[in-house]
């Protein structure tokens, strides 16, 4: 028994979805953007990014998903904002983010960051979803010219 995993990213209504091949963080709103055509000027936010992992296959139990960022530099002025925890769908912003506001973990959490059915200890025991992970990049003034370096996000789960 396998799960199979898969993202699956949230557009202009929470039943606009996409299957994204990155999780880039740009000035529109779409999945698998390229952020050389969509940059985030300096100063601003990116669009926000509404995505959840996606269970399918055959398993007994997904549950304890962990998810941080476990490459890529930031540079100077650049942040980038999360929750784990969102279970209700809002339109994502370009404004500062009401519900990813505090800054991606750089390790891995060791325990459960990511909810199931609004609570950090909830599992998957048939085809499903995560809660919402929303992410969104800060650029303030005090950042360069030119591309932000590329990160590496990872998504760890238990598998029964």
């Amino acid at each position: 028994m396998v799960a199979t995993f898969g993202w699956v990213e949230y557009l202009a209504n929470a039943t606009a979805t996409a299957t994204p091949t990155n999780l880039n963080l740009g000035s529109t709103l779409s999945a698998n953007l390229a952020p050389s055509t969509y940059p985030i000027t300096a100063g601003t936010y990116s669009y926000e990014k509404w995505v959840k992992s996606n269970f399918s296959g055959s398993f007994t139990r997904i549950d304890n998903i962990q998810f941080w960022k476990s490459a890529g530099a930031y540079v100077t002025g650049e942040t980038i904002a999360w929750t784990g925890q969102q279970t209700a769908y809002a339109a994502p912003t370009e404004s500062a983010s009401g519900d990813a506001t505090v800054a991606v973990p750089t390790a891995d959490p060791g325990t459960a960051n990511v909810s199931i059915g609004g609570n950090l200890s909830g599992s998957l025991t048939a085809t499903g979803s995560s809660d919402f992970i929303i992410l969104q990049a800060s650029i303030t003034t005090a950042a360069s010219a030119g591309a932000v370096n590329q990160k590496t996000f990872t998504l760890q789960y238990d598998e029964v």
